[in-house]
């Protein structure tokens, strides 16, 4: 009841729909709006439908916030730029509204991470020649993040990265895929090779059968998005990192929340949203044994973490060293075992949370924190809100006393 007394807030949504990326983006912003029923959201599914009419439509009937994943046209940039409406922007705002100093906060995926995890991942294939990324053709910042990530990781085992250079104006054109088979042919095999998203790691496939390179023995190949139509009808089908694009969406609308509460609040540094894993399919395949390794510590983690393991429990489990346990979990996975039990563990919080009434100190125990203030600490850290806000946003109507 207190709830619908609420005043509605109009929420513009302007989306690029014609992805996965950009589904699951709206599913983590329907997953908030559903403890916040005073929402109303009008979806503009292309940016380029978010025109300055449109815009000035919907600030005559009373628009609160905006969360957008591009600027769309410039004019209709400014008019915002210029508006105090709040926005929550995922990903580059573009030149004109990264000049706005407040009543604007930015979501984007940690791409770093991104590219880290790819290089990883490849990494645990075995003994390559080479490696290589093949970026955008324009400069996409996601892109450019991505690859410094993969150099990271690859320079700290020693290894260098090949970059393709497309002549092209546009991914796909003749000439760039041209320049793209000769790339491939060039490099020492075998090779492994990153691709910034999706669509690419498909160009980089149809390259490789046109120049006679097989697929994965002599070039393996991992893309990101984790587009399942495209990746599964791919021949072969594209190993893909897949980002958490359902939190990401939904960060993006708790910021928005919070902006339009405390219009005050001015933009700061990036919310950074980590992947969630590698999805193996044809096209780069572990190896069994660290596949096995990853499986079986993966397992053990999920049943054991509230349980307070640590690292070198993990590590006994698999009847290995600690260091050899956290070396090839994290070149599998990405992320160390201990991340990775820490991931768990605040799932488990969050669950207890939106489900029970239990206390916080209660909830810490049973999610193995000894110190309910450690927690308390690291959960707002971790997502930016008290596990308070968090239990108020994220309340399921049947929350037990349990």
């Amino acid at each position: 009841m207190k709830q619908s007394s609420k005043r509605i807030r109009r929420v513009a949504v302007v989306l690029r729909m014609s992805g996965t990326a950009g589904r699951d983006i709206l599913t983590g912003i329907f997953h908030f709006t559903r403890s916040n029923a005073n929402w109303r959201t009008r979806l503009f599914q292309m940016p380029d439908e978010f025109t300055p009419d449109a815009f000035r439509t919907e600030m005559a009937v009373g628009l609160d916030g905006i969360i957008a994943s591009e600027p769309g046209p410039d004019e209709t940039a400014r008019l915002v730029c210029n508006s105090r409406v709040p926005v929550s922007f995922i990903g580059d705002p573009g030149p004109i509204l990264s000049g706005r100093k407040s009543h604007i906060a930015f979501t984007r995926n940690d791409d770093e991470v991104v590219g880290r995890m790819g290089a990883h991942y490849l990494a645990s294939l075995g003994q390559r020649r080479s490696y290589g990324f093949v970026p955008t053709v324009s400069d996409q910042y996601w892109s450019t993040s991505r690859l410094k990530g993969f150099k990271a990781a690859l320079a700290a085992r020693g290894t260098g990265v090949e970059v393709f250079d497309s002549p092209g104006t546009a991914p796909g054109s003749r000439e760039d895929l041209a320049a793209l088979k000769d790339w491939l042919a060039a490099l020492p095999k075998p090779a492994a090779v990153m691709a910034s998203w999706d669509t690419r790691a498909t160009q980089v496939l149809a390259m490789c059968k046109d120049a006679h390179i097989k697929i994965p023995s002599q070039v393996a190949v991992i893309g990101v998005d984790n587009d399942e139509l495209l990746d599964e009808s791919s021949d072969p089908p594209v190993t893909s990192i897949l980002p958490n694009h359902e939190q990401l969406g939904y960060a993006a609308a708790r910021t928005l929340n919070n902006l339009m509460v405390r219009r005050s609040v001015r933009s700061s540094a990036p919310f950074l949203v980590k992947p969630v894993k590698v999805v193996e399919r044809e096209s780069a395949v572990a190896s069994a044994p660290a596949a096995h390794l990853l499986s079986r510590a993966t397992a053990y983690i999920r049943k054991n973490a509230v349980k307070g393991i640590k690292v070198k429990d993990v590590a006994a489990f698999l009847g290995v060293s600690r260091r050899l346990a956290d070396l090839r979990f994290q070149q599998f996975s990405g992320e160390t075992i201990n991340e990775t039990i820490t991931r768990h563990r605040l799932d488990a919080v969050k669950k207890f949370l939106a489900t029970t009434n239990r206390p916080i100190k209660t909830i810490s125990k049973e999610c193995g924190y000894i110190d309910p203030s450690f927690l308390k600490v690291l959960f707002k850290r971790r997502f930016g809100c008290t596990m308070r806000d968090w239990r108020r946003q994220n309340r399921t109507p049947a929350a037990s006393t349990a």
